[in-house]
């Protein structure tokens, strides 16, 4: 599942990497979890945060596509979530459809843009 639709998706996914590593999480590429209902998901990375052992893994996709995400997408991600019982996910993508950034917030989803990616190395 890992991203291998060009150059440009290949950046995304590697400055998805670098993020996270930057803030100190542990981070797992290419997973796939059973859900309850025995069906596989697939997500391009797990990570962890190294330093809190409360905070359960999230679970990440990353969807580099020319137009916004739309609110069809974070449905079936929500679904996938809650056949791996409500874990934390996330979607990281050039950008959402205002109905997307509506409905990650009623349900907790975090969404990331290029831009939220973009840490100093101070």
């Amino acid at each position: 599942m890992l991203p291998n639709n060009g150059e440009e998706e290949t950046m995304l996914y590697d400055m998805t990497i670098e993020f996270f590593k930057k803030m100190n999480f542990q981070v797992r590429e290419d997973v796939t979890l059973i859900g309850t209902s025995g069906k596989k998901h697939n997500f391009h990375l797990v990570v962890k945060l190294n330093s809190d052992a409360d905070i359960k893994q999230i679970l990440v996709l990353v969807v580099n596509w020319n137009r916004a995400v739309g609110v069809d997408r974070l449905i079936r991600f929500e679904r996938m979530l809650n056949d791996l019982q409500k874990r934390k996910g996330m979607i990281i993508s050039n950008s959402f459809s205002g109905s997307a950034i509506k409905f990650a917030k009623r349900t907790g989803l975090i969404l990331y843009t290029k831009e939220h990616l973009h840490i100093s190395n101070d």
